[in-house]
């Protein structure tokens, strides 16, 4: 009797076959976790929007880039020191003392920031600008890119790093494209001027 097995050509063909099947499907679900984290970017920033200008509804101006001081004054973020909270930017505006947004969205392109301590409570979160702040603490002569900023993006920037994961691609205004590739250079940015898909 002939023994019923498998020859060795036959094995080969499989195995193949498998190979080939894997590189088409190992690249596919790659770029389908890309398409996830830029989707999911793409619905923080619309929940932080929205935040942002009910804000703006309810106090006649955007929130501020820095801790407003009692005594009225502004202090810039960087001069907050290693024991004070560096990261009072947007979200403790808009989440206390009345929340209008209730979670505090971290950029998933963004994974162990390799920054001193005192900034790895904001550097995970999306970046985000006031321009008309950003004029009023460089005041009597604010640096003309803010006009070209304020013209393109309007009075607030929200932007996340992208699937190249560096951040501030916008000082070029390099926006983040998917026909340009899954993984191409550019931030996701939002403003009420400009909303990259």
């Amino acid at each position: 009797m002939r023994s019923r097995a498998f020859t060795l050509i036959e094995l080969l063909i499989v195995v193949a076959i498998i190979a080939i099947l894997a590189a088409i499907a190992v690249p596919n679900f790659l770029e389908a976790q890309v398409r996830s984290k830029v989707a999911r970017v793409h619905a923080d920033m619309r929940s932080q929007a929205t935040a942002i200008e009910s804000y703006a509804v309810d106090n006649n101006s955007y929130p501020l880039m820095g801790e407003l001081l009692a005594d009225g004054s502004l202090q810039l973020p960087q001069q907050n020191g290693a024991g004070s909270p560096a990261h009072k930017f947007l979200m403790e505006s808009i989440t206390t003392p009345i929340a209008y947004i209730t979670s505090i969205p971290t950029d998933p392109f963004i994974v162990n920031p390799n920054v001193n301590p005192t900034w790895q409570a904001f550097f995970p979160r999306y970046f985000y600008t006031n321009l008309d702040w950003f004029a009023y603490v460089t005041q009597p002569s604010p640096p003309p890119v803010i006009a070209l900023f304020k013209a393109r993006y309007g009075t607030w920037i929200l932007a996340g790093a992208g699937p190249d994961r560096d951040r501030l691609d916008l000082s070029q205004h390099i926006y983040y494209d998917p026909t340009n590739g899954t993984v191409s250079n550019g931030d996701i940015v939002r403003s009420p001027n400009i909303i990259t898909r």
